[in-house]
């Protein structure tokens, strides 16, 4: 199984690109293709065909001249001669043709702009013999072709651009659309769906199917939610058993030594019934309700440091309230009391010797510990650890930490641990 942190980054590519590709090699392949064809039809006008046809009917009236002495040279269609002795030249011949040598002549081998014959001169004694074919219709033909060919061309691009960009506004824009939905789509507000109003059919089952999705997951997060609350309810009344029996314990004449096992007994009840709160408060949708409630964080701090002080029973280590300023959160005090507790929990078991500073100033709470400190990269790997082995067996191990991060989560607080190895921890929270 490959590693989803270390497999390499996958290439993405443009959905646009995909689409525009074809058709910009289709352009191209009209492209050469169309410069293949003009091409091709320049090659008619300068084909070997006309050369070899000259020199074929100058030899024949050469070889009828030598028999009868006097022969006439074609004077009529696209194939026309003239016999040239040095006298005046003939009225219907081109005059230039007299000032060419002997040879083959054609577009590519003369400089005259509007030249469209092919002319074959042959010298003959002191006399030359022009034989020249019209290929004016043919050389028209071309450039008719090769006007349809560009206008064509001209069309073929046309229709690529508009389609690319028929394309882009139809598809790219409607993905962007769904894109930005389901970007907005508000855990917090789990009745929100998809508009399924797209013209395109495909994207139209993209979000039903979305829809469908997000219908069932709610209705697996409401049984789990029904699960929670119907459990947390049903552990409440255990208890209350077990802190009512401790209250009435209490109130006996017990030995002394029975005192602290009924205070562990009590606390422990206490601490179990504030985090079966915090359950049912978290697993419910969050509500205007909660910020209405305000709770002065000093005075809870101080009854809070007292309840806890029978965790340093034993040890060389006591609380000491540093600058405790006036301080109101908007927030439940049942919220309040699970992290300021969590936190002077933990610093208590980690401090074996000296004082456990707690600070409150403004909106911050700081609780330095005089413990032997730890190595944050470390200890991270070691929790990440203990909550995949947590996983696998089916434990429950970090709920202290879980409910504190879900309740920052909830109010928006900040949480920050810093420590140093043998110089103690030092948690500040931030309201």
């Amino acid at each position: 199984m490959i590693n989803s942190a270390t497999a390499p980054a996958m290439r993405r590519s443009s959905l646009q690109w995909k689409i525009t590709l074809p058709f910009l090699l289709f352009g191209i392949v009209m492209t050469v293709g169309i410069s293949f064809q003009a091409w091709l039809s320049q090659g008619l006008i300068v084909h070997p065909i006309w050369e070899q046809l000259l020199s074929s009917s100058t030899e024949q009236y050469l070889a009828l001249a030598r028999r009868q002495g006097d022969a006439p040279l074609p004077s009529l269609g696209p194939l026309r001669g003239w016999r040239l002795s040095g006298g005046p030249l003939p009225a219907d011949m081109p005059a230039y043709f007299a000032q060419l040598a002997p040879g083959f002549y054609d577009e590519e081998q003369t400089d005259e702009e509007d030249f469209d014959h092919a002319v074959l001169v042959t010298a003959v004694g002191a006399e030359r013999i022009v034989m020249a074919v019209d290929i004016t219709a043919l050389e028209g033909l071309q450039n008719r072709n090769a006007v349809l060919s560009t206008v064509f061309w001209v069309m073929g691009m046309i229709m690529v651009t508009f389609s690319v960009l028929r394309i882009y506004r139809s598809l790219r824009l409607q993905l962007q659309e769904l894109a930005r939905a389901m970007n907005a789509l508000n855990p917090e507000r789990p009745s929100m769906r998809l508009q399924v109003d797209f013209q395109l059919a495909e994207l139209h089952d993209i979000a039903v199917l979305v829809n469908g999705h997000l219908e069932r997951v709610e209705r697996f997060v409401e049984r789990e939610r029904s699960l929670l609350d119907q459990a947390s309810h049903e552990f409440r009344t255990p208890i209350a058993v077990v802190a009512g029996a401790v209250d009435v314990l209490m109130q006996q004449p017990l030995p002394p030594t029975a005192m602290s096992p009924l205070q562990r007994i009590r606390a422990t009840t206490d601490n179990l019934t504030e985090i079966m709160a915090a359950l049912l408060y978290l697993s419910r949708e969050p509500d205007g309700k909660a910020l209405n409630e305000s709770t002065r964080v000093d005075a809870l701090l101080e009854v809070l440091v007292a309840d806890h002080r029978h965790l340093l029973q034993g040890k060389l280590v006591d609380y000491v309230l540093d600058d405790i300023q006036p301080t109101w959160v908007k927030a439940p005090e049942a919220m309040v009391r699970i992290v300021i507790g969590n936190l002077l929990r933990n610093a208590a078991e980690n401090s074996y010797e000296g004082a456990i500073i707690v600070a409150l100033q403004g909106d911050c709470l700081t609780v330095r510990d005089c413990g032997v400190g730890f190595d944050i990269a470390a200890a991270a790997r070691s929790y990440s650890m203990s909550l995949r082995n947590s996983a696998k067996l089916g434990g429950g191990q970090g709920l202290g930490l879980f409910l504190i991060r879900r309740i920052c989560e909830r109010f928006g607080w900040s949480l920050s641990i810093n420590s140093t190895v043998s110089k103690g921890t030092l948690a500040q929270l931030r309201f």
